[in-house]
């Protein structure tokens, strides 16, 4: 069976790699990246299940990645998933308004788990399941 890939892209590099760790444990295929120009490049070749895609970035932000990534024809349809260190209310606001699949605030291992496994259809982890959210958030996908 193909494993999922997943494209997370954020300069952030010891989130990137807390959060690569994570997934590749629960057995995805995961691929880091931390400059967003070149992003929509990578993306093509990849054709990742999902984009983790952390809206918070110098020059050119989370959101204008995500419309570039729509207005290209070979990456048009790959879900992407947006996660920040945002409030929440203002993270899924811009999920919404932008048409991202879902959400995840930085912080919580077993949200961002259980949202990629919503959203890449992969298996929830039975530790993401287990563990209490915050304000009933799940990781909330659309």
């Amino acid at each position: 069976m193909k494993r999922k890939r997943i494209l997370i892209i954020d300069n952030d590099v010891a989130e990137l790699a807390r959060a690569q760790r994570v997934l590749e444990g629960d057995g995805y295929e995961v691929f880091g990246h931390t400059r967003a120009y070149s992003a929509t490049e990578i993306a093509r070749q990849l054709q990742p299940d999902l984009i983790l895609l952390d809206v918070n970035r110098r020059n050119l932000t989370g959101e204008k990645l995500h419309a570039v990534l729509r207005a290209s024809d070979e990456t048009r349809n790959i879900p992407v998933v947006f996660w920040s260190s945002d409030g929440e209310e203002a993270l899924r606001a811009s999920a919404k308004r932008f048409g991202a699949r879902g959400y995840v605030v930085k912080g919580s291992m077993a949200l961002l788990r259980h949202c990629v496994a919503r959203v890449a259809g992969g298996e929830i982890p039975d530790q993401a399941l287990e563990t209490p959210t915050p304000n009933g958030v799940d990781g909330a996908t659309y």
